[in-house]
């Protein structure tokens, strides 16, 4: 029997309750760690919870139990997923009868953070992944709405020179920002209080409390604003500095 899936008037649930955290095992597969609270969601208590995990063509798929039984599975680890660093989460609760599957409440993107060893929690601003980029050293990438670094896994040590060499810092970081940037506030003209991504608004956030600058309105005050926000990364991570110090000849 075919099964049917509804989409109609379904409900946002709110990235406020629901998350997810990574965390690497001791093999170096991912792991997760989901949060959610759906008592506010109108759904029957039978409704099923499903966690997505995505990345790409690559898809796994967790049942956490129903609504009036919610279960976090034992096995959380992302074997099936052809990231070991960038996935993607979202969330549904799907009712179930008739022979009809309907997608009652969902949230497409889950805010991610990352296990820092029992220190807490960041959101990864700008998560790093490696691949086949042929000439090309390093490139942004838009997954959906979250930016991601791609780094070329064919230039050796590239893993170790993006952690700690200061003049891949110097030259790769700045233009990142102001590509990340451009991309938002003047491609996409997307302003901080915009709802309908959480990534937009936490990059403009960002970047205002770095250059202590709202957003403008006008395009070419946020050209000029985008410009004071990489000044103000370059001056607070010391840049040229790094660059120097990255060029200077052992005596």
């Amino acid at each position: 029997m075919l099964r049917k899936l509804n989409f109609t008037e379904r409900t946002r649930i709110p990235r406020s309750e629901c998350s997810v955290e990574l965390r690497r095992e001791p093999d170096g597969v991912l792991a997760f760690d989901p949060k959610f609270d759906l008592a506010g969601i109108a759904a029957p208590d039978e409704a099923r919870i499903y966690i997505e995990a995505q990345y790409r063509t690559s898809y796994m798929r967790f049942d956490c139990g129903s609504i009036g039984n919610p279960a976090i599975p034992r096995e959380r680890r992302l074997t099936e997923i052809d990231s070991d660093r960038v996935v993607r989460f979202r969330i549904k609760v799907v009712g179930q009868s008739g022979g009809e599957h309907r997608i009652i409440a969902s949230s497409n993107d889950m805010l991610i953070s990352c296990d820092r060893g029992g220190s807490g929690t960041r959101l990864p601003l700008l998560p790093v992944n490696f691949d086949d980029l042929g000439d090309q050293v390093w490139r942004i990438h838009f997954e959906a709405d979250q930016p991601v670094l791609e780094l070329n896994n064919r230039i050796d040590a590239i893993e170790r020179l993006a952690r700690s060499d200061p003049q891949f810092f110097a030259l790769v970081y700045p233009a990142a920002v102001r590509e990340v940037l451009t991309h938002y506030v003047l491609i996409e003209r997307r302003d901080e209080g915009d709802e309908e991504s959480e990534w937009p608004a936490f990059w403009i956030r960002w970047a205002r409390e770095l250059a202590g600058e709202s957003l403008p309105s006008d395009a070419d005050d946020r050209s000029a604003w985008i410009d004071d926000v990489v000044v103000a990364f370059c001056s607070l991570h010391r840049a040229a500095e790094k660059m120097r110090t990255g060029t200077e000849e052992p005596q």
